[in-house]
C-alpha cells in the first residue's frame, strides 16, 4: 500500500465528513426510529451542515443521493463521480480492494471515487469521520465483510488513517456520534441533536435502485440455433 501511506491522517479538524452506503437500501429502517434509513440520512446531513460540516459522497442513487439530498447549500457538499477518478486514484483504489486484480473498468472507477471522499478531491483533506449504512454494521477495516459492498472500501481507508466510523445499523451510532462531536470535535451545541417527531421525506426517485443486468457472457450463452435445427424442433413438436 506504498501509495495509500503517503495519505495524510486524520487531525479531526477538516470539517469535512462521508455521508454514504448502499445503493440499494432495500427497505432499511434506522433502528432507533424504524424509520425509512434514506430520510434519517437527509436528516442527519442537514444537522452536520449546520454545525459547519461540508459532505463528501459519491453521487449515487441510495444513500448517497439521500445524504446530497439532506444539504441545503451546493457550497457545503463536494460529489465525486466515477469520471473524476485518476490514475492515481485507481491504484489507491486497487491496493486496499481485497480482489484488485479482478478490478478494472467502471467498477474500477467507482472505487476510485472512494479514495476522493475519503481525501479530497487533491487527496491533501483528510475527512473527521464516516456516516453511513450498511447491511453488516461495517465501522472498520477489521469489521469489513462482503456485505460492506463499496462502502467498506472508503470505511477502510478512513478508519486505517485515524478517522470515525458511524454505521446506521448499529442502534447506538447516533449516541456515539453526538458523543464524538461534543467530545472530541469540540461542538457544545451538538448535545441538543434529537431525532424530530417527523422526518422529510427523501424523494422516492433519488433512491430506488434497479441494478442493470449484465450483458450475457459470450462463453455461457445458448449457441444460435441454425435454420434446419428451428425446422426439426417445429416438426418434433408438432407429432
Amino acid at each position: 500500500m506504498k501509495l495509500f501511506e503517503k495519505l495524510p491522517a486524520s487531525t479531526g479538524k477538516s470539517m469535512t465528513y462521508a455521508g454514504i452506503g448502499h445503493r440499494d437500501l432495500g427497505g432499511f429502517r434506522e433502528p432507533n426510529t424504524n424509520e425509512p434509513v434514506e430520510n434519517v440520512m437527509a436528516w442527519i446531513a442537514g444537522e452536520l451542515e449546520k454545525l459547519g460540516y461540508t459532505l463528501n459522497s459519491g453521487g449515487a442513487k441510495g444513500a448517497d443521493a439521500a445524504f446530497e439530498y439532506g444539504v441545503k447549500q451546493p457550497a457545503h457538499k463536494n460529489i465525486f463521480r466515477p469520471e473524476d477518478a485518476t490514475e492515481t486514484t485507481r491504484t489507491i483504489a486497487q491496493e486496499l480492494h481485497p480482489a484488485h486484480d479482478r478490478l478494472h473498468g467502471h467498477a474500477l472507477d467507482l472505487y476510485a471515487r472512494n479514495t476522493n471522499q475519503v481525501f479530497g478531491r487533491n487527496l491533501d483533506n483528510t475527512i473527521d469521520f464516516v456516516v453511513c449504512y450498511t447491511k453488516d454494521g461495517c465501522e472498520s477495516h477489521e469489521t469489513r465483510s462482503r456485505d460492506s459492498g463499496g462502502t467498506g472500501q472508503a470505511i477502510e481507508m478512513a478508519t486505517r488513517k485515524g478517522a470515525r466510523a458511524f454505521n446506521m445499523k448499529n442502534p447506538d451510532w447516533f449516541e456515539r456520534l453526538k458523543k464524538y462531536l461534543v467530545d472530541d470535535a469540540g461542538i457544545a451545541a451538538a448535545s441538543f441533536l434529537e431525532f424530530p417527531k417527523t422526518f422529510a421525506k427523501v424523494p422516492r426517485n433519488l433512491v430506488d435502485f434497479t441494478p442493470q443486468k449484465p450483458a450475457p457472457d459470450s462463453k455461457s450463452a445458448s449457441p444460435k440455433m441454425s435454420d434446419k435445427q428451428i425446422r426439426a424442433l417445429m416438426k418434433s413438436a408438432r407429432r
